[in-house]
């Protein structure tokens, strides 16, 4: 599963450090119930993030533009999650009043279709 948010009219002091942002990500994974194996920030100058948690699962990203009050969020999950429960999550930790949901289909794979490896 992989869903991706646009999270807009955000507390532009919400976004722009590393903290707060790392604070939501880990927010968002103990609420979804996912392992986290390492995580990455990067901190522009002056204001901005982007932020990475890889999970055991697959990962969870950030990218903001405090300077617009906008966030990019997205979750790739192979454990299905409830995408309004993140929605919520945003609206509340970055203090939005508009947040859109998006739902991408990915690897759509038969179960019972079996797959052979490449001859080496």
């Amino acid at each position: 599963m992989h869903a991706t948010w646009d999270v807009y009219n955000c507390d532009a002091n919400k976004l722009s450090f590393v903290p707060h942002i790392k604070k939501t990500l880990h927010a968002i994974t103990a609420t979804l119930g996912l392992e986290e194996i390492n995580e990455a920030f990067k901190q522009f100058e002056p204001i901005g993030v982007t932020g990475f948690i890889l999970l055991a699962e697959s990962h969870i990203s950030i990218h903001t533009w405090p300077e617009h009050n906008y966030a990019a969020v997205d979750v790739f999950s192979c454990k299905p999650f409830d995408v309004g429960i993140v929605t919520k999550a945003l609206k509340v930790l970055l203090a939005s009043d508009e947040v859109k949901a998006n739902v991408l289909e990915r690897g759509k794979l038969s179960v019972a279709k079996k797959t052979s490896l490449p001859p080496k």
